[in-house]
């Protein structure tokens, strides 16, 4: 996945994904200046991100 499929699938902007690769919280990699990520690792990111449901 690239930037834009990224920030459309976690609902944050380009700025918010920059972010969260300088802090280490989302695994990247770097081809010629553009950056990718795996979709496991989208999924995986935004699973530690969703609350547990309450009852």
């Amino acid at each position: 996945m690239d930037s834009q499929d990224v920030c459309l699938a976690l609902g944050v902007s380009k700025r918010t994904l920059q972010s969260y690769r300088e802090r280490g919280l989302i695994p990247f990699s770097s081809v010629g200046g553009k950056y990718f990520y795996r979709e496991s690792d989208v999924a995986a990111f935004l699973e530690s991100r969703t609350e547990p449901e309450r009852r």
